[in-house]
């Protein structure tokens, strides 16, 4: 009875497993994106940073508030002391040589020659700079994983039209073996085909291998490992969006988060150099406690005070002239490095656009040779099936007609990269953009593309 049992839950397991395999996961490029944005180590670490700086702003902010600190001591004195003040003429308290001590201490700064004001200043501008870190990262995780989900595709591609390739040489092969068996074709074209067919099979491999490196990138840029069965990646095709002039993409470029952070940075430094030409001024705050004090007999007196603190610097052997001059010098280096990120700025934008016009011409160039090889493929198919064609020009055209694919399906991809890389140039490269961007392919539109 065990026995049958055992068989039954093994044939339902089997089952179980099949269906879970008919059914692959489909994974599209808005939810690999989001799960980067998730769960992606190095991004991740980037948002910490931004909450750090946050935390630092609210604590220059609370530093121009009173603080209040309750304070205890118990001091052992060589002589007799006071254990309170004089409270009344001719009234002397108290001596112990044991003084404890229980209170609260107030401060209130209320000038410290602008050091406070620009301390906030600058924790703003900081915290400003850690926001448009996390955006620039953001922006090339975007970017990474958006390439390399449709460099997984274009491998893809690739690796079936090495398949097709295989087939139809084999199939050569095939034929020719037919034809030296009646002593119309010669060893020669049997002993190239099936060089060819070697090739065609280790670059097959090649490129199964960079496909399977390129899954495991994907899913590293995702945060996680990749599945046990791969994922049906969604294709797509991508749309123009508001791509305008070079001049108005330019125009653009000032929401670019390294920009922001450039001129965040200038601001930053001018504060720090008025902080450091202010420790050299005074300083005045408003200082009072109230405290409980007793002798070795624990009997205790109250007692409070209040009044005002001053502190003027006189002299530190030139520390405070030494850092005005290292601050002054850090204004002028933020301010050489903000003109040279808009020079690179205006190059990158530059660069993707020439990149983007070039992939369109790559793109209709490989388009054209392409429809010609395919044509002179199917030329030569039909001079040898008539007998007036040789099994070299086919194999010839057969070779003409992988490389223009392959050449097709690379400038398809650089095109798609050449557009998010334009995107990112301007600053503008979002999730919510780059969904803009897609279109997903029906599945009898893809089939109609497999080669």
């Amino acid at each position: 009875m065990m026995s049958w049992l055992r068989i039954v839950l093994a044939i339902l397991g089997a089952s179980f497993v099949a269906d879970s395999f008919a059914d692959p996961l489909v994974l599209g490029l808005p939810e690999a994106i989001e799960a980067a944005l998730t769960n992606n180590v190095g991004y991740s670490v980037q948002r910490l940073t931004a909450a750090q700086a946050e935390a630092g702003q609210r604590a220059a902010r609370g530093a121009r508030w009173p603080s209040v600190d309750f304070t205890a001591s118990a001091t052992e004195y060589g002589y007799p002391t006071f254990v309170h003040g004089i409270r009344q003429p001719g009234v002397f308290p108290p001596l112990d040589d044991t003084i404890n001590d229980l209170g609260l201490a107030f401060q209130l700064p209320l000038y410290a020659g602008g050091k406070l004001m620009n301390a906030i200043a600058i924790a703003d501008l900081e915290r400003n700079i850690a926001v448009e870190r996390t955006r620039e990262r953001a922006q090339e995780l975007v970017f990474n994983v958006s390439a390399v989900y449709f460099k997984v595709q274009h491998l893809e591609a690739l690796a079936r039209s090495y398949r097709a390739r295989i087939e139809s040489l084999q199939s050569q092969q095939r034929r020719i073996a037919l034809l030296r068996d009646v002593g119309r074709a010669a060893k020669l074209d049997q002993l190239r085909v099936s060089n060819l067919v070697s090739k065609a099979q280790y670059d097959l491999l090649q490129i199964e291998n960079r496909g399977r490196e390129a899954r495991t990138a994907l899913f590293q840029l995702m945060g996680g490992e990749q599945p046990p069965r791969n994922a049906v990646l969604v294709r797509y095709a991508t749309t123009d969006g508001h791509l305008t002039d070079l001049d108005a993409l330019r125009e653009q470029a000032s929401t670019r988060p390294d920009l922001r952070i450039a001129a965040s940075q200038v601001e930053s430094a001018a504060a720090r150099e008025k902080q450091a030409r202010a420790e050299r001024l005074p300083s005045v705050s408003l200082v009072g406690g109230y405290r409980e004090r007793s002798g070795d007999a624990w009997q205790f007196y109250d007692d409070w005070s209040v009044g005002l603190q001053a502190r003027l610097p006189l002299f530190d052997g030139g520390v405070r002239r030494a850092r005005i001059d290292q601050a002054v010098l850090a204004h002028r280096q933020a301010e050489k490095l903000v003109t040279g990120a808009r020079q690179e700025a205006g190059k990158q934008i530059e660069d993707a656009w020439h990149a983007r016009a070039e992939a369109d011409a790559r793109l209709r160039v490989s388009a054209t040779s392409f429809a010609e090889a395919t044509e002179v493929l199917a030329i030569e198919q039909l001079k040898l099936e008539q007998g007036v064609g040789v099994v070299t020009d086919v194999l010839s055209a057969e070779t003409g007609v992988l490389a223009s694919q392959a050449d097709r399906l690379q400038a398809e991809f650089d095109r798609i990269v050449a557009l998010f890389g334009m995107m990112r140039a301007t600053g503008e490269l979002e999730p919510s953009r780059v969904a803009e961007l897609l279109v997903a392919k029906p599945k009898d539109l893809e089939e109609s593309e497999a080669p």
